[in-house]
């Protein structure tokens, strides 16, 4: 699977690598020099408009970008040329916030009268608190909010709410698929909206796709059906279990679960047990990503109802 060029980029988009030549002519790459902290990306029409960026905050680098580099930026501010193509998909006159890992977060038209910031600072996990954390790949804004929403109401009203999910047993060397409250507790469909499964697909090609490669040197060739999920309040769980270990899915690699409506609902989080006690529940529309040979359950929903979206990549 390889993702189609955008025309135009959005939040939660991570931006492919570009070089960048200063006024001097001397190159470099944007993954290699600026990841690692948050950036304004500031595309001004025109000279005036690079008089008028606004200073970046503390801790924020702020990049100039046009088909030349402008002279004379504003302090704070370093001006670059880059591939026009590559600009396009920032769009004229605009000024974007990205995170530390280089994914867009927002932005506002020039003259920016109030610009994206970013996120309050957090304090670093001390190596005590991180040398039992599970190997799990978290993505945030895989699925914007709108489309969390509508694969909710999707799963409530088209598809009756889903289905009592099952489990595959082994029986007399026969698969039979059958109901199990000591294993699992959900309702589950498989989306019936060709455009929706559409729209669910090219996230995961411009989203999540490059970062698995990214991050786990794999690229994906293989997606099963994705499938909308339902833990109700008190009947909601699937004790600890891995994703691979029948013959009939042990071509599988790596599990994916976004997460629809975080907040919405207590308790229903990922743990790891083989990697300690720590809970892991993504934000609305964020994705974890993990091998299918982990053992991982999803605790008791105490309130409310939790909703996700699942799919296996091979």
């Amino acid at each position: 699977m390889t993702a189609a060029a955008a025309e135009r980029w959005l939040p939660g988009d991570r931006l492919p690598d570009v070089l960048l030549r200063d006024g001097a002519g001397q190159a470099q790459t944007l993954h290699a020099e600026f990841a690692g902290a948050p950036l304004w990306l500031a595309t001004p029409a025109d000279e005036t408009a690079v008089a008028a960026l606004p200073a970046p905050p503390a801790g924020v680098r702020g990049l100039c970008l046009g088909a030349v580099a402008y002279p004379n930026p504003p302090a704070g501010w370093q001006a670059y040329a880059t591939d026009p193509r590559w600009l396009a998909g920032l769009g004229a006159n605009r000024l974007w916030l990205t995170d530390d890992n280089l994914r867009l977060q927002a932005a506002n038209a020039l003259p920016a009268a109030a610009p994206p910031m970013p996120a309050a600072g957090e304090r670093a996990l001390t190596p005590a608190q991180t040398w039992r954390i599970a190997p799990v790949l978290q993505i945030p804004d895989v699925f914007e909010a709108e489309l969390c929403a509508e694969l909710i109401r999707h799963l409530d009203v088209d598809c009756g709410g889903g289905d009592a999910s099952g489990v595959v047993v082994l029986e007399d060397g026969e698969q039979r698929f059958q109901l199990d409250p000591a294993v699992k507790q959900r309702r589950e469909s498989f989306p019936r909206d060709p455009a929706l499964e559409a729209r669910m697909h090219e996230r995961l090609l411009r989203r999540a796709l490059p970062e698995i490669a990214r991050v786990y040197q794999f690229n994906v060739a293989r997606r099963d059906p994705f499938k909308l999920l339902a833990y109700p309040q008190d009947a909601g769980y699937f004790r600890a279990h891995r994703d691979n270990e029948t013959p009939d899915v042990a071509y599988r690699r790596f599990a994916l679960s976004v997460n629809l409506n975080a907040g919405a609902y207590g308790g229903g989080e990922f743990r790891y047990p083989e990697f300690g006690p720590h809970l892991f529940s993504p934000a609305t529309g964020s994705a974890l990503v993990f091998s299918c040979s982990l053992l991982h359950e999803v605790l008791p929903v105490r309130s409310g109802t939790r909703y996700a979206m699942t799919t296996f990549l091979a």
